[in-house]
């Protein structure tokens, strides 16, 4: 088990009765999730059983040969890994998300390839690390740059999928280039709806507006919609798109901007959360209660069109939570960092009929796993260049191989990097002097780096890295986050926290040490 860490603060009430680490303590009917869910969650495990499927379950699938499964992918943006019930939030309910996680498998170690937005997205669309194609940072909003963006080379899911027949659509944030050449529509989604830069805002457009107040797109082309308000307007088009695709093979890619800033909220989703006192906490959880508002629609349209379980539905973040209102704890470090808090991240997939329910899977994946599992799903041959493995034979039986013997991480160019291997991690993150070695299986929250006293698996894992390297691309533009990763170590280390200070937690992080003795490097 992983060292203790405080699980609530006293001002805060009460933790959630599921742990970290998929310990079930709490009957359904206390989780909060709806009687609806709860009836339908019961009959698929009287009917199905939990724990039982193996490799024989993708044969027996409700699928005709004929048939191909759905692949829905719902991303939010800049997500804590405790700001789920299911992973253990402790001031606020998300019971849509929660069922989500009853009715498939919670993974507790899963992880994106970068710590912060459009190289992580770009990782998940491609497959690969994206350092194989130099997407190493966020490009600018900039309609008329055809230089900065997304591999142009590089096949993407949806492209890849058009190729066997199927319907995709992508309803929200892309991030991934503004300019012509890198645009949803143009990279493989047949519809597209929402905004091309990093952020928007939640009420407003312009019609010359730029980035946070640019117009939404359509297709190929701006448009002169209002917005009610974003989330729930995603939603609806997702549902809209499900709806005119139920009796086509369909991949949806629902990229949410929340909980993303700024932090702009309905007094719906505000009411569903005004027990909690930090003004700052409560706006953000109010962001995520739309997230979860629309997994339910989305998991309702499926199962009313008896899609479900023809449906792989996938729910995760696309990086650690974003500073100071999130909760990644007991993980250290938040968005842009390559500690846990900033790498790890909550991660759901549920296919009734095909996967098993209510179970949690322990061992290390990735984001860019989600293109070769959803092709073999779909029966089709994964590209030769991808990075990714298909995570079904290891969800399917009872293995105990993990399926990466390592991960890897790179940053800046190589200013920061970390490696993760079994249960041991290197981090040598910006703003770091030398890297730091932690054991995960007895140190989750990196609170003791072990470097001193384990010099061979420091090198050995450094080692890896320098070969991992190698065989990558060097950033095609450069990295305006090293400046705020720098910062917020700063300030954290001033703070005495390990991460950027949280205001709505009022109980310290315990200091980090080098083997038995305190330092200022981690």
């Amino acid at each position: 088990m992983p060292a203790p860490w405080p699980e609530q603060d006293a001002a805060l009430g009460s933790l959630k009765k599921l742990d970290l680490h998929g310990n079930h303590q709490m009957p359904i009917k206390e989780t909060g999730i709806p009687v609806s869910c709860c009836l339908r969650l019961v009959l698929l495990l009287s009917i199905i059983g939990v724990g039982t499927a193996s490799t024989a379950a993708l044969e027996t699938a409700n699928l005709t040969h004929e048939q191909k499964p759905n692949i829905v992918i719902i991303m939010a943006d800049d997500l804590g890994y405790r700001d789920l019930s299911c992973y253990g939030c402790i001031d606020f309910e998300t019971p849509s998300i929660d069922a989500l996680a009853l009715s498939g498998i919670r993974c507790t170690d899963a992880y994106v390839s970068h710590p912060y937005c459009s190289p992580s997205r770009a990782g998940l669309l491609s497959g690969k690390y994206q350092q194989s194609f130099g997407h190493e940072s966020n490009p600018t909003y900039n309609e008329s740059d055809t230089e900065t963006g997304i591999d142009i080379q590089t096949r993407l899911l949806p492209s890849l999928l058009q190729d066997a027949g199927y319907q995709t659509g992508l309803f929200g944030k892309w991030h991934l280039g503004a300019g012509q050449p890198f645009r949803p529509a143009v990279r493989g989604f047949t519809n597209f709806f929402g905004f091309l830069g990093g952020g928007h805002d939640y009420f407003k457009t312009e019609p010359q507006g730029k980035n946070y107040k640019s117009p939404i797109w359509r297709e190929h082309q701006p448009t002169d919609t209002q917005l009610t308000y974003l989330t729930d307007d995603l939603t609806a088009e997702a549902e809209r798109f499900i709806e005119t695709n139920r009796h086509n093979a369909f991949c949806l890619l629902l990229m949410y901007n929340a909980p993303h800033a700024p932090d702009q909220v309905t007094d719906e989703y505000m009411k569903r959360v005004e027990s909690i006192p930090h003004p700052g906490r409560r706006k953000y959880a109010a962001l995520v209660q739309g997230v979860d508002e629309g997994v339910r629609r989305i998991a309702d349209k499926l199962d009313s069109l008896q899609l479900t379980e023809k449906t792989l539905l996938v729910f995760l973040s696309d990086n650690g939570g974003r500073r100071g209102v999130s909760d990644n704890r007991p993980l250290r470090g938040n968005k842009g960092w390559l500690h846990e808090g900033g790498i790890r991240v909550p991660l759901i997939l549920s296919m009734p009929g095909t996967l098993p329910q209510g179970e949690v899977y322990r061992q290390p994946v990735l984001a860019i796993d989600l293109l070769p599992t959803a092709m073999r799903l779909a029966k089709l041959d994964v590209p030769t260049s991808c990075d990714g493995v298909d995570l079904f034979p290891f969800f399917l039986t009872n293995t105990p191989a993990a399926p990466h013997a390592s991960l890897f991480w790179r940053v800046s160019g190589g200013a920061g990097f970390a490696v993760r291997s079994g249960n041991w991690k290197l981090v040598h993150d910006i703003g770091m002097t030398r890297p730091a070695l932690y054991d995960l299986t007895t140190d989750l929250g990196e609170n003791h780096d072990l470097s001193t006293l384990k010099p061979q698996v420091l090198a050995g894992l450094k080692n890896e890295y320098l070969a991992w390297n190698q065989t990558r691309e060097s950033p095609r533009w450069k990295d305006g986050h090293i400046n705020n990763t720098r910062h917020e170590r700063t300030l954290a280390e001033q703070a005495g926290t390990r991460q950027f200070p949280m205001p709505w937690i009022k109980s310290q992080d315990p200091k980090p040490t080098r083997g038995s003795k305190p330092t200022d490097n981690d």
